[in-house]
């Protein structure tokens, strides 16, 4: 039985030599070896914001408006349903709080969660 061989150096031409891989073991070999340098570089990745050390807040009405901007008038983009955890920041304007992701909800239907940074 003849031994396969897995790559093969090829003379190119001006001295240079390529490579041709022959195998799909290399191939799985290769992916192995990147998706374990993906799940070390993932390693370092920092822990995402919990709520009691950040500015979160509490939903304390049924199908809040999450609003584009700080009025009425503003077009709505979601629906906050009674007891979710929302992240906010510390702008209020026009009675509504800012969103963490830049959206407005009225400021007078959230809570703030127990050890929360801002008020």
């Amino acid at each position: 039985m003849a031994r396969r061989k897995y790559f093969i150096l090829k003379e190119t031409g001006g001295g240079k030599l390529r490579v041709d891989f022959r195998s799909w073991a290399f191939v799985i070999i290769i992916g192995l070896f990147l998706a374990v340098l993906s799940m070390i570089d993932g390693a370092g990745s920092t822990k995402p914001a919990t709520p009691a050390t950040t500015c979160s807040f509490t939903v304390n009405a049924d199908a809040v408006n999450v609003r584009t901007g700080a009025t009425a008038a503003s077009p709505s983009v979601q629906k906050l349903e009674r007891g979710q955890t929302v992240v906010a920041t510390k702008t209020v304007d026009n009675g509504f709080r800012q969103l963490a992701d830049g959206t407005w909800v009225l400021d007078n239907l959230l809570t703030p969660v127990p050890g929360s940074t801002c008020t």
